[in-house]
């Protein structure tokens, strides 16, 4: 199956779906620390992740196959081909959109359960959730949601961001919106590309801003392996290691060393353990990273 320039639709199809499910991976790791882990969720990640990469394995392989047969086998009758016809665009589209619908059943059923909305004043409501991100300000980014202002709240974000070009703390913000729409709706797949691409303008005006380089890293460990996201990942963290050490510690430099450690364990262990014992020495009370030393 291919678009109008003969590209191949299945990769793009399956790694906007991926989208969504790293939004929501990103979303659940920077919960507050305090939050219960919700086991439950990181299984449903692993699934989903699971199965789009099963899809997007299955479509290569039809792909392949399709291309291999020859011209005049293709041009007879639908009944006497005897290999599995390609889906259109159009039946791709439909699925991709039920897929999407699925995912964002439950915040579609919150919005219909507030019914009418309420009177929504869009100022006084994006001045509130300036500066916030989705588990700092939930109440406010689900009330903008179920009253149909989200959309109109992100484009706020995205002028403010507009008009302050060289501010890293406007870019910060338009990503954090973007995330926190993708957080409450995960069909709103395209946005947690659009947040990748302001962690990027951050980082540009400012390549020590912690926040955005932790986040954009985080990121990519959720990406399924046949994307190529760990190898930049493990550049961002080993970046961060580096800039930390210059800087006063604080307790959620921690992850670094957790998820850098994680990330090198596969393919070199001795320098992941080397990692995570960094890691304690300088955050004694992290039990994440102790943990790790214990090896559980």
């Amino acid at each position: 199956m291919t678009n109008p320039s003969g590209q191949s639709l299945a990769h793009p199809v399956v790694s906007a779906l991926l989208a969504g499910v790293v939004a929501a991976g990103v979303a659940f790791a920077l919960r507050p620390a305090e939050a219960a882990p919700d086991q439950g969720g990181v299984l449903e990640l692993q699934r989903a992740v699971g199965e789009l990469q099963q899809a997007q394995q299955q479509l290569t392989a039809r792909l392949d196959a399709l291309a291999s047969v020859p011209a005049a086998a293709a041009a007879r009758s639908e009944p006497e081909r005897t290999g599995a016809v390609a889906p259109s665009d159009q039946q791709v589209a439909a699925a991709v959109e039920a897929y999407l619908r699925q995912r964002g059943n439950g915040a579609a059923a919150e919005a219909a359960a507030g019914g009418a909305a309420a009177a929504f004043d869009v100022d006084a409501e994006f001045a509130a959730l300036k500066g916030t991100d989705f588990f700092g300000n939930p109440a406010a980014w689900k009330r903008a949601h179920a009253a149909g202002k989200l959309d109109e709240i992100v484009a706020r974000f995205e002028a403010q961001a507009k008009a302050n070009p060289g501010s890293p703390d406007a870019q910060m913000q338009l990503a954090k919106a973007y995330l926190a729409y993708t957080n409450i709706d995960p069909s709103k797949y395209e946005f947690s590309m659009k947040a990748d691409g302001a962690f990027d303008k951050v980082l540009e005006l400012d390549d020590r801003h912690w926040e955005a380089r932790f986040t954009k890293a985080l990121s990519y460990t959720f990406w399924p392996e046949f994307l190529g996201k760990r190898k930049p990942a493990i550049l961002h963290f080993e970046t961060l290691v580096a800039q930390q050490e210059a800087m006063p510690a604080s307790p959620e430099q921690a992850q670094t060393y957790l998820y850098l450690g994680n990330l090198l364990e596969r393919t070199d262990p001795a320098k992941a353990r080397e990692m995570w014992a960094k890691g304690a020495r300088r955050h004694p009370e992290s039990q994440e990273l102790a943990q790790k030393l214990a090896g559980k």
